[in-house]
C-alpha cells in the first residue's frame, strides 16, 4: 500500500516517542501536519523549509485533530511545532522515493518546501542529514516514519 497520508502509517499521530516540547505558531494556509517547518519572526507564522528558499528550520508541524486529515493548518490558525530529539520516531512528510527502499537511509532537506528527500550515497554523518527512515519505503510514499538523528 502507497503511504501518502500520516494514518497509512497507523494513526494520525505524528510523534511516536516520549512527550515532546512544543513551540506555539501560526498556519500558513499551505504546511500540513508532519511537515520540516521554520517559524517566520515578523508573522509567527510557519513555513516549509527547504533547500535555498526557506532554511529556517524549527521541527515537525503537529496535527490539528480539528483538521480533516491532509489539510494545511488555514491560515492564522494556532498550531504548534514539535521539537524533534534525537533517537525519537516521527512521521513525517517526504518526497517520492520513485522505487523500493530498504530501512535506515538517511533523509536529508529537500527542493520541496516541507519535506525531506533520501539522501543516497552520504554518510550519515554528512552535514543536513536529518532523520533515517525506519520502515521501507515504496514508490509513491510520501510519508514515513523516521528515527531523528
Amino acid at each position: 500500500m502507497t503511504n501518502t497520508k500520516i494514518s497509512n502509517l497507523g494513526s494520525r499521530r505524528i510523534c511516536l516517542g516520549t512527550e515532546e516540547s512544543r513551540i506555539p505558531a501560526i498556519g500558513n494556509g499551505v504546511a500540513k501536519p508532519g511537515d520540516i517547518v521554520g517559524i517566520t519572526d515578523a508573522t509567527g507564522k510557519v513555513v516549509g523549509i527547504d533547500i535555498g528558499a526557506s532554511e529556517m528550520f524549527r521541527g515537525i508541524l503537529d496535527d490539528l485533530p480539528t483538521l480533516a486529515e491532509d489539510t494545511a493548518v488555514p491560515d492564522g490558525a494556532p498550531c504548534s511545532v514539535i521539537i524533534p530529539k534525537s533517537g525519537n520516531f516521527y512521521r513525517i512528510g517526504i518526497t517520492d522515493p520513485t522505487g523500493a527502499v530498504v530501512s535506515g537511509l538517511s533523509h536529508a532537506v529537500s527542493a520541496t518546501a516541507g519535506k525531506l528527500v533520501g539522501a543516497a550515497n552520504t554518510n550519515l554523518n554528512t552535514a543536513g542529514n536529518m532523520a533515517i527512515n525506519s520502515k521501507s519505503l515504496g514508490n509513491g510514499d510520501t510519508v514515513m516514519e523516521a528515527q531523528w538523528l
